[in-house]
């Protein structure tokens, strides 16, 4: 009986170092980070709908540094694209890797069909 209980304790033991040895979960998925700027002017382009090609998830650029993230995007290829209303909607292809950063800057060029108001008669 107590050769039993010694046995239950050294194979206990013996789990709880295996444990301890065994590598971390690693990160499954992902991020996408870029910023969105004019072709033109190199200036930033704030408040851009920015998505990807197939579907992860949608964001919002920053309003004035143009900066955006997607987080926890599965690895694999895509299409990111940003569009706002005066410019050529764009994008870039890129591989997202897991448990990585991956960069996707994005220059807009503007809409020559979008009428400029600015300017009198």
């Amino acid at each position: 009986m107590k050769l039993q209980f010694l046995s239950i304790i050294f194979l206990a033991i013996l789990v709880f170092i295996a444990a301890c040895g065994t590598d971390p979960v690693k990160e499954e998925t992902g991020t996408i980070e870029g910023v969105v700027y004019d072709f033109n002017t190199g200036d930033f382009v704030g408040k851009a709908n920015i998505f990807t090609i197939p579907p992860s998830s949608s964001v919002t650029s920053d309003s004035v540094t143009g900066i955006f993230k997607i987080l926890h995007v599965d690895p694999g290829v895509y299409r990111v694209r940003a569009n706002k209303i005066g410019y050529d909607s764009t994008g870039v292809s890129i591989s997202v890797i897991a448990a990585e950063k991956t960069i996707a800057d994005i220059a807009l060029k503007v809409d020559s069909t979008f009428a400029d108001t600015s300017a009198n008669p």
